[in-house]
């Protein structure tokens, strides 16, 4: 029953170029095997709460203060 992994957009094109709401159909049909018909989807939002500001060191993050990333540096909450 296992498949092989895809890997290649030769591998992904058939699921690429289905239309959106078969793949979202086919979506419900998994979801609803594996954990189903009333356990929802969990959502996650991220907040911004220091833009710019924060102290952590990595270079490739808008929020880091340490590097010039083109992001103004501005307070989304308060304390």
């Amino acid at each position: 029953m296992s498949k092989k992994p895809l890997k290649t957009f030769a591998d992904l094109s058939p699921i690429y170029r289905q239309p959106l709401f078969s793949l979202l159909e086919q979506s419900r049909q998994v979801h609803r095997e594996h954990w189903g018909e009333k356990e929802g989807v969990q959502l996650c939002r991220l907040l911004s709460i220091k833009t710019g500001g924060c102290s952590e060191d990595c270079g490739y993050c808008a929020q880091s203060s340490r590097y010039d990333t083109g992001v103004k540096a501005e307070r989304l909450m308060d304390r």
